[in-house]
C-alpha cells in the first residue's frame, strides 16, 4: 500500500512539473534566427526573426517578423523585444545565429559560450559570419522574407549537403575553437544583390576572425581537411594548342598525411586520391580516347596539387591551422607546446602534396 502511494506521489510530482514548463505554442513566438552587430563601443545590436500568425477571418496566414534592438547582452534584448511583441518570444526554435564581421573579428567566445549554455537552444545550431551587418543580410525582399526564419539554415544545409563547404555548426566550432591544435571556421554568408549567398568560409585564430577563403578555395580545403563524397568545380587545360575547360564532380576522395622528417621543422607528405567523373567540358575534347584522357588527368592533377599548396601556405602566413598540422604533430610528441607550435614550428613546416586523380565514366556524357 506504501509503495503504490508513493508511485502515485512521484507521479504526481513529475506530473505537476510538467504543467509547469508546459506552455501552449499558439500563445508564445519563436525565434528562429539571431543577428548580432557592432552597434558602438559598448552597445552591440541584435536582430531577431519569428514567425506570427495572423487572423484573417476563418483563416490565419503566416507572417515573419524582424525586429532590431540595441543591448549590452542577448538576455536584456529578449527582454526589451519582449515589452515590444504582443506574445512573448522564446528561443525554442533557433536554428542559424550569424555574427556581423566587426563582432567576430573582436572574438566570439563569450557569445557562442552564453548560447551554448541555453537549455533551449540544440548544441547543433548553425553559426555564420556575414561580410556586412547581420540586419543588412536578413532584410531579404520578396518572397523569400516569408521564410526568412528558416532561409538561412536551408541555405547552410544545402551547401553542406552538396559539399560546397564541409560540416559545420555550434558543436563543431567550439571544439575546433579549444582545441591548441587546430584551428576554426565557419561559413561566411554576403548579401548578392537582394538574396544573401555563402561565400566561403570565415576563418579563425582561437576566436577572432582573421581570414577568409572563396568557394574555389573552399573546395581545395575540404580535400585537405578530410577529403568527401561530392563537390565540383572546374579546371582550366590545353588541348590541341587551345584554353579549354572541364568540369569534375567528386565520387570520392580521401587524405592521408605522413610526418616525411622532424629536424629541423617538420615536412609531410599529403597524398591526395580523388575519384571523379567530368560532367562537362568546352571543345572537342574526345574523352573516349585513353591519351586524351590522361592528358586531361595530368593537368588537373597538377592544378590541385599547386592550388592546395598555396591554400596551406596561405594558412601559414596567416598563422592559422585550420587543416589541424598541430594535432598531427602533437600526436607523435611527447613534450607538446601550443606556444612554440604557433611561433616557431608551424611557420617552417612543409608539406608536398601528391595528387592521384582518376576519372569515372569520361565516356558516358558523349
Amino acid at each position: 500500500m506504501k509503495r503504490k502511494s508513493m508511485l502515485a506521489l512521484l507521479l504526481l510530482v513529475f506530473t505537476t512539473g510538467c504543467i509547469i514548463d508546459t506552455q501552449i505554442i499558439d500563445e508564445i513566438l519563436l525565434i528562429q534566427t539571431i543577428g548580432i552587430d557592432k552597434h558602438d563601443e559598448d552597445q552591440l545590436k541584435y536582430t531577431v526573426t519569428f514567425p506570427v500568425f495572423l487572423e484573417q477571418g476563418e483563416e490565419n496566414t503566416l507572417s515573419m517578423e524582424v525586429q532590431s534592438i540595441v543591448s549590452e547582452t542577448t538576455e536584456e534584448a529578449r527582454n526589451i523585444l519582449n515589452q515590444r511583441a504582443q506574445q512573448p518570444l522564446r528561443y525554442g526554435q533557433v536554428r542559424v545565429t550569424l555574427f556581423g564581421k566587426s563582432v567576430a573579428e573582436e572574438g566570439l567566445e563569450e557569445y557562442v559560450k552564453s548560447i551554448y549554455r541555453n537549455p533551449r537552444i540544440g548544441s547543433r545550431i548553425y553559426l555564420s559570419v556575414t561580410d556586412a551587418s547581420t540586419e543588412e543580410v536578413m532584410s531579404i525582399e520578396g518572397e523569400k522574407q516569408k521564410r526568412i526564419g528558416l532561409y538561412f539554415s536551408d541555405l547552410i544545409e544545402q551547401n553542406i549537403r552538396f559539399e560546397s563547404i564541409p560540416e559545420t555548426n555550434m558543436h563543431l566550432f567550439l571544439f575546433d575553437m579549444y582545441s591548441d591544435g587546430k584551428d576554426a571556421y565557419l561559413p561566411l554568408i554576403k548579401k548578392a544583390e537582394k538574396i544573401p549567398q555563402i561565400e566561403g568560409l570565415a576563418l579563425f585564430d582561437s576566436d577572432r576572425y582573421v581570414d577568409s577563403i572563396d568557394l574555389n578555395e573552399t573546395y581545395f580545403f575540404s580535400q585537405l581537411r578530410d577529403g568527401n563524397q561530392g563537390g565540383t568545380n572546374q579546371f582550366s587545360v590545353k588541348h590541341e594548342g587551345k584554353q579549354e575547360y572541364v568540369v569534375i564532380e567528386n565520387v570520392f576522395s580521401d587524405v592521408r598525411y605522413k610526418e616525411k622528417t622532424r629536424e629541423p621543422y617538420p615536412v609531410y607528405d599529403v597524398d591526395l586520391k580523388v575519384q571523379a567523373e567530368v560532367t562537362s567540358f568546352t571543345g572537342n575534347i574526345n574523352l573516349n580516347n585513353s591519351k586524351a584522357v590522361n592528358q586531361v588527368k595530368k593537368q588537373i592533377e597538377q592544378s590541385i596539387k599547386t592550388e592546395c599548396e598555396k591554400l596551406i601556405q596561405k594558412f601559414q602566413d596567416a598563422n592559422i591551422d585550420p587543416l589541424g598540422f598541430g594535432e598531427k604533430y602533437r600526436s607523435q610528441t611527447r613534450d607538446w607546446n601550443p606556444t612554440k607550435w604557433k611561433d616557431t614550428v608551424y611557420p617552417n613546416i612543409e608539406a608536398n602534396v601528391h595528387v592521384h586523380l582518376e576519372i569515372l565514366q569520361s565516356g558516358a556524357i558523349e
